[in-house]
């Protein structure tokens, strides 16, 4: 991350402002190395001396609610039912989703004239020397009814389950009850006959005649388009108040008026959650190419331990999916930190393949070994986190692999979680060190393993007894370039 000094404060990356919210994949990606959605860039410009001082911080409650939607026009539903020869029926298939399967039927008017197309139809599955079925009416997708003009088009739902005792009753079979096509009454007289492949051995439902309603339009938020730098001290105590500056440049050509005056929340190692609101009474705007700068305060906890911690800030706007404004002060916490002096390491290797819910494991594509670190001096002192780890062949060349956050590659919550570990002189923590894709080229054993403590960048290296087996080389469906580190926070032994 880059920096800018001035006056003893820190400025750190601009930004766009942005929604303040969270997210998740089905696939193990390949985990990046830093845990931003993004990276950050240095500001560019360093703030002028004569610029002028922040706008006092207020400690007066926001809101996470964000602007209502504009209100939206109603959809024409004016005109006639619609019947069997005023439409083209079309069967669009079917897709699968906790254990129904939604089938859709689109209709789009071939008349000459508006039609509508309102209600739950009669639909009943047929097929030539079966009894007929007829769907259940059943709440759906949202929809609305809409006046369809020559060429519009309208859609229906309908379900079919998997699961039912008439499945469940003779374990080992599968019954199925599968009809060909499906007959559904028009509003305006006839019926219409759709073909496909329908189970209805657990039931047929069917939903209203509709179309997807419009997404809602919101108010442009007050500060649209906004850059956000942080200015952060160099460094804080534990049980202080932070006291930062968030400077909010407007580089459009329109002054941004703060009406609603904006919320935002901030944290300390995370993001917050309490809602608070700038404060607009000394300010009502910003204008087209200027700055405000607002000063800001944050308790640091007490128990903070010393070491690098992220502070966060984000405007609360439910229009955007960006991310918000972040960067890094040095607690100074009661604890004192191990050095590398202090410090010695030992592995027991050669490794083996990490279970759930480690998805990398799953893949067969990681190999993982346990990791003890002890106090080795006369003096207590601390470490906490998870370390970085670095890794060299036999010949002392670096085997240049990325570190990456553990939290991701767990399918399901982290089990291990940060914790404070003081080490009385001879105590002991441990962790588990992670080596992550195919490893292709040769054995690098035996290797030496450095790891590096977020507190302090303090040091301790170790060659595992009997080696670390590097993952297996195969075909995994994933990138087999490079290759990945990581750990799990250190824990009391």
């Amino acid at each position: 991350m880059g920096f800018l000094r001035r006056a003893g404060v820190t400025l750190v990356i601009t930004v766009t402002v942005a929604l303040f919210a969270a997210v998740a994949g089905c696939a193990p990606p390949v985990v990046p190395s830093s845990s931003a959605s993004r990276p950050i860039s240095p500001a560019q410009v360093v703030a002028s001396p004569t610029e002028p001082g922040p706008v006092p911080w207020i400690d007066r409650p926001g809101s996470l609610a964000g602007p209502s939607p504009l209100p939206a026009s109603p959809l024409p539903t004016a005109g006639r039912p619609c019947g069997a020869a005023d439409v083209r029926a079309t069967y669009e298939g079917g897709n699968g989703a906790a254990g129904s399967v939604f089938h859709l039927v689109s209709f789009t008017n071939i008349g000459s004239d508006t039609c509508v197309l309102r209600g739950t139809p009669r639909v009943v599955a047929t097929e030539s020397g079966k009894q007929p079925v007829t769907a259940i009416p059943a709440k759906m997708f949202d929809v609305v009814p809409a006046a369809l003009s020559p060429g519009g088009k309208s859609q229906l739902e309908l379900q079919t389950m998997r699961d039912c005792e008439a499945r469940d009753r003779n374990p080992g079979t599968w019954p199925t009850a599968v009809y060909d096509s499906l007959q559904i009454s028009m509003p305006g007289g006839g019926a219409v006959t759709v073909r496909g492949t329908f189970d209805v051995e657990c039931g047929l439902y069917v939903g209203e005649f509709g179309v997807t309603p419009p997404d809602p339009v919101y108010p442009t938020p007050p500060l649209a388009g906004a850059d956000i730098r942080l200015e952060l001290p160099a460094s804080v105590r534990a049980g202080g108040q932070l006291r930062y500056v968030v400077d909010v440049a407007n580089p459009t050509d329109a002054d941004m008026v703060l009406d609603p005056c904006p919320s935002y929340v901030q944290g300390l190692g995370s993001a917050g959650k309490t809602p608070l609101l700038l404060n607009c009474d000394a300010v009502h705007d910003i204008a087209a190419g200027k700055t405000v700068r607002f000063a800001m305060e944050i308790p640091v906890p007490a128990d903070t331990p010393t070491g690098p911690t992220e502070v966060w800030w984000n405007v609360i706007d439910i229009t955007s999916g960006k991310d918000g404004a972040s960067g890094s002060v040095e607690v100074v916490g009661a604890d004192t930190p191990c050095t590398s002096a202090q410090l010695t390491a030992a592995i027991t290797g050669p490794g083996s393949v990490p279970g759930p819910p480690n998805m990398y494991g799953l893949k067969g594509v990681a190999t993982d070994v346990p990791l003890t670190l002890t106090n080795r001096s006369s003096s207590a002192c601390s470490v906490r986190g998870a370390p970085k780890v670095a890794i060299s062949d036999a010949h002392g060349a670096a085997l240049n692999l990325t570190t990456v956050d553990q939290g991701p590659i767990e399918l399901g919550p982290v089990p291990v979680t940060p914790t404070l570990v003081v080490l009385a002189p001879g105590a002991s923590a441990t962790t588990h060190l992670y080596w992550y894709l195919p490893w292709c080229a040769p054995d690098p054993n035996p290797v030496t393993v450095t790891i590096t403590l977020p507190a302090n960048g303090a040091t301790a290296a170790a060659a595992p007894t009997a080696g670390w087996n590097p993952p297996a080389c195969k075909d995994w469906g994933g990138p087999k370039v490079g290759g990945q580190t990581s750990a799990d926070p250190l824990q009391p032994s």
